[in-house]
């Protein structure tokens, strides 16, 4: 296992410890984003998928450590989907928070600090490691086979 894969292994599962300490997952995002696709495109396939990204999504913390073990299995591209399920878009989902935080009136620096935001952050930092990882392994593959 490459090291950088290992240490977003590592990254991933502590993160995935914090939003199950805090209870954060992506289920809403993806209902959300499953309402307005829905809302355009509503047959029997579209209704599966959804079905099972609202389960993998709901499962949020178990989900990023799945995510961090497959990552572990070398099984990149999958473990990354996973995680970013769970997280419910990672960045995108952490920054719609604060938005509706700062709206809220909610806008102390503590409240940013919860186990759930450090859990997106150590989520999205173990999806950028292993990205730069799997980038220089596939530029380092074709260099050989040239």
């Amino acid at each position: 296992m490459a090291s950088r894969n290992k240490s977003a292994m590592i990254i991933a599962i502590i993160a995935g410890i914090f939003l199950l300490i805090d209870g954060v997952n992506g289920f809403v995002t993806w209902d959300t984003i499953k309402s307005f696709i829905t809302n355009y495109l509503d047959n029997e396939i579209i209704q599966i998928i959804f079905t099972i990204l609202l389960f993998i999504a709901g499962l949020g913390g178990i989900s990023v450590i799945a995510g961090g073990l497959l990552i572990g299995k070398n099984k990149i591209r999958l473990g990354k989907f996973v995680i970013l399920l769970g997280t419910g878009l990672g960045l995108i989902g952490f920054v719609f928070s604060i938005i509706v935080a700062i709206n809220n009136g909610n806008s102390s620096f503590n409240s940013f600090l919860k186990f759930g935001a450090i859990g997106i952050i150590l989520s999205i930092v173990a999806r950028v490691i292993v990205g730069k990882d799997n980038k220089k392994n596939v530029k380092r593959k074709e260099n050989k086979t040239l």
